[in-house]
């Protein structure tokens, strides 16, 4: 079809899957067409016309650029820095998050094209409050993907914008400390989440789930968490899924102390912590949908050879179909494996 016309779909949202001739899944249900994603259809002689009752137009104010999403962040940064500088005088203006930081959640996680998502919630600046926001993106998305209701994915995200309110009262010297905390700092750290809760409840304007969230997100199902101990059954479901954003958010930042670990690196991890700290039907579903959003993007091998993602498992998403050179590798049965995502951009490297 003409390359031209096929672009006019840019910026829709996929109904259902799309998959090849040979059943290959080339789109997830849920993602919004960019440049990329077309150029890739039409390159593969895919006519998108025929799926033309797939594609369900969006806002197009709402699709942001990654130049887009990145000053809208930024100023967005700026704001919840200033909200949470006030709470210790009055804890009302804490209701601003939930009428301006809220919107920038929601237009953010409308970019299903993993590079724009992580490149805008990974930025190294203000990261004590930007990993707020990216808390929230990622537990909203989560949620979504869980098929919780409009209302609990707003309940959710806002819990992830506040979960780490507690930090308020930890000096500046533990908090912003470079290098490994002593014992004694580890244990004012951990103490967070309770003073959170204790900010939260007493302001009376949440909900006992959004301050179970700032409570519990440290929690593990093994009960060898923080700050009480609490084991699987005695965890709230919207914490469990705050504590997934939370560890991976965390690890795939850089940070004062120490650098950013590979993406890749991070999911993996997150993996083999499936069972006794994470919830398990929720990491791995995290996993899988992380993972789906990375076809079309590009790894390196362990042989630093790059390849592209083409195909994921879903009983496997750690281990995708790779092409290489025109050559198809399925990494279940092959020795060679993914080492990294290639960066996105040359201002932060994700992988």
């Amino acid at each position: 079809m003409n390359e031209d016309h096929a672009f006019s779909y840019v910026g829709c949202r996929l109904k259902n899957d799309i998959f090849n001739e040979q059943g290959t899944l080339l789109l997830k249900e849920g993602t919004i067409l960019n440049e990329h994603h077309v150029l890739r259809l039409v390159d593969m002689g895919f006519n998108i016309n025929n799926y033309r009752e797939n594609f369900v137009p969006v806002i197009r104010s709402s699709l942001l650029a990654p130049f887009q999403q990145e000053l809208l962040l930024n100023n967005t940064v700026g704001e919840i820095r200033e909200i949470f500088s006030k709470v210790k005088d009055n804890d009302t203006v804490l209701l601003e998050v939930e009428e301006k930081v809220m919107p920038v959640v929601e237009q953010i996680s409308l970019n299903y094209d993993l590079s724009t998502l992580m490149n805008g919630i990974l930025c190294k600046d203000d990261y004590t409050y930007r990993h707020n926001i990216g808390v929230s993106v990622l537990a909203s998305l989560l949620a979504k993907w869980l098929g919780y209701s409009q209302d609990e994915i707003n309940t959710i995200s806002l819990g992830g914008l506040l979960h780490d309110i507690g930090k308020l009262d930890i000096p500046d010297e533990v908090l912003l400390k470079k290098g490994p905390l002593t014992n004694q700092e580890y244990e004012t750290i951990k103490r967070h989440p309770v003073y959170g809760y204790d900010i939260l409840k007493k302001s009376g304007h949440f909900s006992d789930e959004i301050c179970l969230m700032a409570l519990e997100h440290h929690e593990r199902e093994d009960g060898k968490g923080y700050p009480y101990g609490r084991a699987a059954n005695e965890i709230h479901r919207y914490s469990k899924i705050i504590a997934i954003a939370d560890i991976f958010h965390a690890m795939t930042s850089d940070r004062v102390y120490r650098g950013q670990v590979a993406l890749y690196e991070v999911l993996k991890q997150m993996k083999s912590e499936a069972f006794g700290k994470l919830d398990p039907k929720m990491t791995y579903l995290f996993i899988q949908r992380i993972m789906e959003m990375s076809i079309g993007n590009q790894v390196y091998l362990d042989d630093r050879s790059i390849g592209e993602i083409v195909f994921i498992h879903h009983d496997d998403p750690i281990n995708p179909v790779i092409n290489i050179a025109g050559e198809l590798i399925d990494l279940r049965y092959s020795q060679r494996y993914i080492v990294s995502f290639v960066s996105f951009t040359k201002q932060i490297d994700i992988a």
